[in-house]
This record gives C-alpha cells, sequence and structure tokens, in this order.
C-alpha cells in the first residue's frame, strides 16, 4: 500500500495515469479539491461496488481500473470511508487506518542493552567506520585497530549517537570475503571501541548471520543488514533471537553483479514498500520483538535516478510506522551530478556538501537516522536543519 500526499493537480493526475490507468480527462476535477492523501493498492479479490458505494457516501473520490484502486480525500473522509467498508473488507479498513496512523507518527525510541536513543525532535547521526582496504571512500585507513579505535572515539566525541562498524566492502564490484575474515576485522575494534565507549550504540554492518551473533555477544547493539536479510537466510533467527534493533536493508542483486546487471524498477518505491513488507513479516514471525529501522540502501542496486527518485519520494516509507535510515554520504550518484550540472568532477572525500543536500531532502520527509563519514559537519548542518524542521511542532 502507498500513502501519498499532493499539492499540485498535474502531479496528482500523473499518478493516476502511471497507477491505475485513468487518463486527466476521465478524473473529476473535483477530486484534487482539498485532498490530503492519496493511498493506491492492488486488490484484485474486493468487490469494487461496495467500495464506490461507500465512497459516496464519505464524499471521497476513488478511481479503480483492473484490480488498482486510488482513495483520494483527506484524512477525515478517509476516516468516515473506513467506517463504512469495515462490516465486510475488515482487514482492508484496518489496513488504511494502520497506514494514515503510521503516516503522522514523528517520533521513536530505540531501546536494547540497556539504552535509549530517542528520535524524532532531533536526527540522529550514524559515524561510518570501514575497517576494509576496499570501501570506496577510506578504504585502508582504519586497518589497524588502534587508528580505528581512535577515529570510533572521534566521532562519538563529534556527536555521532551511533558508530556503524564494517568489515567488508559493499560498494559495487568489491569481491566477498569469508566470514573468518570479515570477523578477524571487526572484533577486535568492536571489543575495544566497547571499552572506549560503553554508552555508545555501536551498529555491525553485515550481512552475514554469523558475524552478526559474534559481534552480539561481544556486546554490539544493532546489526546494518544491506540486504534485508536476503543474502543469508539465517540472519532473521540471530535477529530473533537477540531481538536487538536491526536495520532492514534493501537491494537489488549482489555487490559483485551491479556493475554489469540491467538494472530495472517498474516502480521503485512500490518496489521497497512491498520489500519491506514482507520482510517486517517474515521477522516478526520469527519472534523479533525489538526494534527494525528501514533503509531504502542509496546506491545499492539502484541507478542515480532511482536514488534522486527514493530521495524525492521518501515519505512514502513512513507508512511503516518504523524508524527510517538513509545514508547518501559520498555516494557516486552525488559526483555524477555534481558533474553533470556544475561540469565538475569530484573524488569521494569532495563531496561533503552535496551530501548534506541530498540528506536535507529525506530528513525533511522524515528520516531519522542519517549514516555519515563526516560526522561533525553532519551535526552542525543537522542542529540547525531540525531546529527548523521541528519548530512549533513538539
Amino acid at each position: 500500500m502507498l500513502i501519498k500526499s499532493f499539492k499540485d493537480r498535474d502531479a496528482f493526475y500523473r499518478f493516476l495515469k502511471e497507477k491505475v490507468g485513468i487518463f486527466f480527462k476521465e478524473a473529476d476535477s473535483r477530486a484534487f479539491e482539498g485532498i490530503f492523501h492519496v493511498i493506491y493498492f492492488e486488490d484484485k479479490n474486493t468487490d469494487p461496488s461496495l467500495l464506490f458505494d461507500c465512497a459516496r457516501s464519505s464524499c471521497i473520490s476513488i478511481f479503480y481500473q483492473e484490480g488498482r484502486y486510488a482513495i483520494c480525500g483527506s484524512e477525515a473522509r478517509i476516516r468516515d470511508f473506513c467506517s463504512c467498508i469495515v462490516k465486510k473488507h475488515k482487514s482492508l479498513s484496518f489496513k488504511i487506518l494502520e497506514g494514515l496512523i503510521n503516516y503522522r507518527k514523528k517520533s521513536f525510541k530505540l531501546q536494547y542493552n540497556y539504552k535509549v536513543l530517542p528520535l524524532g525532535i532531533k536526527t540522529a547521526v550514524m559515524g561510518v567506520l570501514n575497517v576494509t582496504p576496499d570501501s570506496f571512500s577510506d578504504g585502508g585507513l582504519y586497518m589497524d585497530v588502534a587508528q580505528a579505535v581512535k577515529r570510533g572515539v572521534q566521532m562519538a566525541q563529534e556527536g555521532a549517537e551511533i558508530i556503524d562498524i564494517g568489515g567488508e566492502s559493499t560498494r559495487p564490484g568489491s569481491e566477498r570475503i569469508s566470514t573468518d575474515e570479515e570477523l578477524k576485522r571487526v572484533l577486535p575494534v568492536l571489543k575495544e571501541l566497547r571499552k572506549e565507549l560503553p554508552n555508545i550504540w555501536i551498529s555491525i554492518d553485515t550481512y552475514k548471520s554469523q558475524v552478526a551473533k559474534a559481534c552480539l555477544e561481544e556486546g554490539a547493539d544493532m546489526i546494518n543488514d544491506i540486504s534485508g536479510g536476503s543474502f543469508d537466510e539465517k540472519m532473521f533467527d540471530v535477529i530473533a533471537t537477540y531481538s536487538c534493533p536491526y536495520v532492514m536493508g534493501h537491494t537489488k542483486g549482489r555487490p559483485e553483479e551491479w556493475k554489469h546487471m540491467t538494472i530495472i524498477y517498474e516502480d521503485v518505491m512500490q518496489e521497497l514498500v512491498e520489500w519491506f513488507e514482507e520482510g517486517v513479516q517474515k521477522l516478526r514471525q520469527k519472534g523479533h520483538k525489538g526494534d527494525i529501522i528501514l533503509d531504502p540502501c542509496i546506491g545499492f542496486g539502484k541507478l542515480p535516478e532511482h536514488n534522486v527518485e527514493i530521495l524525492k519520494r521518501f515519505r512514502e516509507l513512513k507508512v511503516f510506522g518504523l524508524p527510517l535510515l538513509v545514508g547518501v554520504s559520498r555516494k557516486s550518484f552525488i559526483g555524477l551530478i555534481i558533474e553533470g550540472l556544475l561540469r565538475k568532477k569530484t573524488e569521494p572525500r569532495e563531496r561533503l556538501y552535496g551530501s548534506l543536500g541530498a540528506l536535507a531532502y529525506a530528513v525533511i520527509e522524515g528520516t531519522n537516522i542519517v549514516r555519515t563519514h563526516d560526522v561533525k559537519e553532519t551535526k552542525e548542518f543537522l542542529a540547525l536543519l531540525d531546529t527548523i524542521r521541528t519548530y512549533g511542532e513538539f
């Protein structure tokens, strides 16, 4: 299910054409008047006649074609519509209401290992600590344990609420390493950093269940999995056993395939929503009772235009009522945009301002955690952005 808000009539008509197959000339122009939300879903088993009857009595507009629905109206009118259909379509009614409630949710709280991290008023910062020789931006800088720990402490002093330790590069074209090699890189840093920073949240960037388990045993607070459990079928079992906070990512294909594979999305945001809906359900069925954070994984099996569209439509991920994370720091799509518009080539370390520009829109649209290489600069940027964003709301 997608929930969208429109301020522009033409954008609303384009959406109807693309998703439901209704051309703007066929749509009653009054459908846009006073509109706050458009709820899109696909359901070929529901009898549309009852939905149309309830739409009329609730004074909302509904568009339908071949099992595709777009319900349009203010939140109050959509709630009336749900009350009308609840007797015969209870599950649909509850799903729409749940989506509306989730969409409005502004604050969250992560809890684990006697730590609490409030999210909402202030955007949390996750500092990147790559202990790899081949990461795209800082590969080889922190292979030494002492240097890695020093960098982790520095990021904490600069204001990072979370330190994200990664032992395997997932840049496009990177090669996979063994579980033993990844643990050899990550565990010594985790152990020392845990001693130095007992109150800081430590996340482990891995898609391997054995790495996740070993690190959780050594005091890690969170697992950040770009694959959303798709690369290792045992990952959800480990996460459920510990009920730790879990960053559920999305990726299409694998890192070693991205340079050569054809990447196509019919609707990138709809695929993300369906991916997360299935993943969250599977993880909960495993018995996981902890926090789940959703990360669309900008750049992971996505073309530049997909990355931009995700940022533009980031608010649609709020339909789950879960904390959201975004990582755009120094990504190649930022370099491509700068090169295309400013005729200027940039190295990853030269993309700070572009990174801040990209994350700004995601923060305004609802992200709660930003993952970055540049903690100090990002914290200062967010101090102003969060103040303006939340002024008068809390």
